[in-house]
């Protein structure tokens, strides 16, 4: 099967994450994962599957957020067999499960208390035995506050919590990542060796990943394409400089990246005195064309400029702007 790329790094906080996986994976506890958009929380889903007695049956993933409300239902208890049925002696994987709404999560909360089934358009019960993780990049306990999630479920959910560490707390982990990719690319383009000269390494030690693994995969993927297409003439050795990673270098505090194009909008004269002065300026011009630009919606204007929803909001208070 898949090696779990996820799976490799040397860093304490990867080591750690290992092996709770190991200990929780036999236990048949409830899982929530949680953790920052693109650090592999499916992955983690998958590897506490397969460190369960259930490791032979299927693991079946329904993503929650790709779902409008009345599918969910018919996904879940549907005429054909739903996801629980198909779950049956193995483990249901609820990714995102932070999207459902309160109506999905009462009938859920129903279906675990009791193990009981009721297809839709059926008066019979069914008996199930599934093993639920969950995951989300959501602050549950948050929306529980809120009044956005309900607080049975929300602890039936999380009977053991489980954080996937950000990639920017990974230390060297980045480039046994980024060998990982390299060599996946490498044979894609059938080239004997892809690799990243010493500036393209120390560039990816100094940036701090608002977009976790995932945004490391792209990169290497799209950074080893660009470079291709500029050699004349097909390299059997093809090194990757930092130039070809193309990273933002203007890191602003609390990962709200800086591209070119951006930098380029700042007006000059404005970018003058105190650094953080400028710095917080800067911010909140970006903030607010973003907002502008989604209609004051938080949450597309946070996916744009790759926060988390509740980074933000704490931003644009400490920046004097909520």
């Amino acid at each position: 099967g898949q090696q779990h790329r996820e799976m490799i790094g040397q860093s304490k906080a990867h080591k750690r994450l290992v092996e709770e996986i190991d200990l929780v994976g036999g236990s048949g506890l409830t899982v929530l994962i949680t953790g920052e958009t693109g650090v592999g929380k499916e992955l983690v889903a998958q590897a506490i599957h397969a460190a369960s007695p259930r490791a032979d049956k299927p693991i079946i993933s329904l993503n929650c957020a790709a779902l409008p409300d009345t599918l969910v239902e018919s996904e879940l208890f549907g005429h054909r067999r739903g996801k629980f049925e198909l779950a049956n002696g193995g483990t249901l994987f609820l990714d995102e499960v932070g999207e459902l709404s309160l109506t999905v999560q009462a009938k859920l909360l129903r279906v675990l208390q009791s193990g009981q089934l009721q297809r839709l358009g059926s008066d019979k019960e069914h008996q199930v035995d599934v093993r639920l993780i969950a995951a989300t990049n959501r602050d549950l306990a948050e929306e529980v506050r809120s009044g956005r999630y309900r607080a049975d479920f929300y602890h039936r959910l999380s009977v053991y919590p489980l954080l996937v560490p950000a990639l920017r707390d990974r230390g060297r982990d980045v480039l046994l990542l980024s060998g990982f990719f390299l060599e996946q690319n490498r044979s894609r383009m059938g080239l004997n060796s892809l690799r990243l000269s010493t500036d393209a390494q120390a560039a990816l030690l100094a940036y701090d990943w608002p977009g976790n693994v995932r945004e490391l995969e792209h990169l290497i993927g799209r950074s080893a394409l660009k470079a291709l297409g500029n050699c004349k003439d097909r390299p059997k050795i093809l090194s990757l400089s930092a130039a070809d990673l193309d990273l933002p270098h203007a890191r602003v505090e609390a990962g709200v990246e800086v591209s070119a194009e951006q930098r380029a909008v700042v007006d000059v004269e404005s970018v003058t005195g105190d650094l953080r002065e400028a710095t917080e300026r800067y911010q909140r011009q970006l903030i607010g064309a973003c907002l502008e630009r989604h209609h004051h919606n938080w949450a597309s204007a946070a996916r744009e400029l790759g926060l988390d929803r509740a980074n933000l909001g704490r931003m644009a208070k400490r920046l004097g702007m909520k």
